[in-house]
């Protein structure tokens, strides 16, 4: 039987879907994570404590592992283990991305300067540390808005829009403390782009085989203007024509091959302005977060987990067939800083008509701060209907119905 050891952090909210993709497929699947997950007492040696935020050190906890629990495939569920990953892979002779790939693919600034070497469409940019010129620097960008992004951080923390000179510094020291507050170093560069005008898209693909194969393009259809960036609505299928989705896969194409993602999942962003011109906006070498997956319309019973796996293990992948509906999530995010007591009318939410599912992920009683100071949301609302509106409407009147008790 094959065998995948799959890297979670510890507040995962996916370990479940996982396991039942596995056991679809009839493989084993061992999980890892920096803390016993509440499942471990049900998973016998299977449930691993690994230390996957640091990669020399969880890569001889994992071949020490190997010894007793034999593995065809490492994979990591997000971008924390995905380093992990990847090094222990090629310690170990399995199939991954590279290490320099994820280093590429975790780094915006990175990201940005190898694509600038190609013909994929991006905001301008430049990198700016506090002993360097930053009017010197704004000048070169040439015009406002811009946006301020960590270079290393994802999920919209610390990205903030600044309109002027005076924003742009007084926001600086904001990001620093962000950037402090989530383990990075204080003094790390920040990635300074131009904000492109327009609407915002997600894309979920899959490597298969060498060839990227498309999943779905999500419309974001509430507007993401600043100055922070929290997402709320995914909604498929796309309202984009069939030219500019066709210009929207090449781009993908070109810029996941320049990064040296061969294998495996992907999850970008774009903006595309009046104009329908392709901006690349950033991409991770992971599948969608949250419980959100499941607005990926993959017909019957294959979800995106069961594709991962089987693309990790080398097994057949099935011909991918997709629902005749619309299919949407709204992500729930945190309205303002405080202590979180609790959120009522989540049965109210749920009764709403088109509303499939809702996936509360919050713990009572706990701190809690809105993007771009964290990057949790509170929990997932899910709606299938006959077209992307009726999504979008069921899916705003359903988060209408929800109380949150923050003190």
């Amino acid at each position: 039987m094959k065998s995948v050891l799959l890297l979670v952090p510890i507040e995962t909210y996916r370990a479940q879907a996982f396991l039942d993709a596995a056991a679809h497929l009839g493989i084993s699947l061992s999980i890892g994570s920096q803390e016993a997950l509440p499942m471990a007492h049900r998973m016998g040696n299977k449930a691993l404590v690994i230390s996957i935020e640091e990669p020399e050190t969880a890569v001889k906890q994992i071949e020490l592992a190997e010894k007793s629990n034999h593995f065809d495939a490492v994979v990591s569920i997000d971008d924390t283990g995905l380093k992990t990953a990847a090094l222990a892979s090629q310690r170990l002779g399995l199939k991954h991305i590279s290490t320099s790939t994820t280093d590429l693919a975790q780094n915006k600034i990175s990201m940005r300067e190898r694509l600038s070497k190609t013909e994929v469409s991006q905001p301008r940019f430049q990198t700016f540390k506090d002993d360097e010129n930053l009017k010197e620097k704004l000048s070169l960008l040439g015009k406002f808005p811009v946006v301020l992004k960590p270079a290393t951080l994802s999920g919209s923390v610390g990205i903030i829009r600044a309109n002027s000179e005076d924003e742009v510094r007084a926001n600086i020291p904001l990001v620093r403390t962000i950037q402090s507050s989530h383990g990075c170093s204080p003094d790390s560069p920040i990635l300074i782009e131009e904000y492109i005008e327009g609407r915002e898209y997600a894309v979920e693909a899959i490597v298969i085989g060498g060839q990227l194969r498309f999943l779905s393009v999500f419309d974001k259809p509430q507007p993401l203007h600043g100055p922070f960036f929290a997402e709320t609505i995914y909604v498929t299928p796309t309202t984009l024509s069939r030219e500019v989705t066709d210009r929207l896969f090449s781009t993908l194409d070109k810029a996941r091959i320049t990064l040296g993602i061969e294998t495996g999942p992907i999850h970008a962003e774009f903006r595309i302005n009046d104009a329908d011109e392709i901006f690349f906006v950033e991409m991770a070498a992971r599948s969608i977060g949250g419980t959100c997956s499941k607005a990926v319309p993959l017909a019957g019973s294959t979800s995106i987990e069961e594709l991962i796996l089987a693309e990790a293990l080398g097994l057949g992948v099935p011909d991918l067939v997709f629902e005749n509906q619309a299919s949407g999530v709204y992500m729930i995010p945190v309205p303002r800083k405080g202590r979180l007591r609790a959120i009522s009318g989540v049965e109210q939410a749920r009764s709403v008509k088109w509303v499939t599912g809702i996936d509360m992920t919050y713990t009572a009683n706990t701190d809690v701060a809105p993007i771009p100071y964290d990057s949790k949301y509170l929990g997932f609302i899910f709606s299938k209907a006959p077209t992307a509106r009726v999504v979008v409407n069921a899916l705003e009147e359903a988060v209408q119905k929800l109380e949150m008790d923050i003190s």
